[in-house]
């Protein structure tokens, strides 16, 4: 091998890097808003990713273009209702000026209390289903949650010009099993309550399915229609 081929692979490869950092992009904004000093963080979060496939419904229902995504993440764009009751796409999730970590969730008992949300509008996010991680020693076993008899589902939410949260709450008896926080679950007619109204008690009476699913879901890379599908826990792999 001559001088000439060894250059010609140097120029191959750093072409490749950068067209591979150029196509992952939005996943390296990602990890660095989540890692500080080059230490994962530990997240407390629930509700950390989850589902909006319906593309067609979404259309209809609101007038807006989406794509299939099974794999949602923090700081990727997602759908909300705003105050106008219009369908937008906003980024999920906050970086306060005071804080280096993304906030992707606000409890609904103490939102009116936090500076951090003084000048939210509320909204609602719109989606197929959620998942939430069922922890036991040494283990993580991802849940797909999703409401049976609705196509959509929907969330209580806040959201500013920067970015958009998802309002929790304690979660009901059987959905404690998995996780002890939910979204602030909405049906269809309670979004406008929940939007103009200032205090809100809303009974949310419709049951939420939930079944264990693939750790492929723990890779945000992964973005398939499998991720929802039921999986055997005795044949779970890594």
């Amino acid at each position: 091998m001559n001088c000439l081929d060894v250059d010609l692979i140097r120029e191959e490869i750093g072409l490749w890097f950068v067209h591979y950092v150029w196509m992952n992009l939005k996943q390296i904004i990602y990890f660095t808003n989540m890692v500080e000093l080059g230490k994962p963080k530990k997240f407390k979060y629930m509700c950390g990713r989850f589902v909006l496939y319906s593309e067609k419904l979404v259309k209809s229902k609101f007038n807006l273009n989406i794509k299939k995504n099974f794999n949602i993440s923090p700081n990727q764009e997602v759908v909300i209702i705003n105050e106008k009751l219009k369908a937008i796409k906003v980024k999920w999730g906050i970086i306060p000026s005071w804080k280096k970590t993304l906030i992707i969730n606000a409890r609904f008992e103490t939102i009116n209390e936090k500076k951090t949300f003084r000048n939210f509008k509320k909204c609602v996010f719109v989606a197929n289903g959620y998942y939430e991680w069922l922890r036991t020693e040494g283990n993580k076993t991802p849940y797909y949650h999703f409401n049976i008899d609705k196509e959509l589902i929907f969330f209580a939410g806040i959201y500013n010009s920067i970015g958009c949260c998802i309002v929790t709450n304690k979660s009901v008896s059987y959905l404690s099993k998995i996780h002890g926080r939910q979204p602030f679950f909405l049906k269809e007619n309670q979004i406008k309550e929940w939007i103009s109204k200032e205090n809100n008690n809303l009974f949310y009476d419709e049951i939420i399915n939930f079944h264990p699913v693939s750790n492929a879901v723990n890779k945000i890379w992964n973005n398939s229609e499998d991720l929802i599908f039921e999986k055997d826990l005795n044949k779970q792999l890594d």
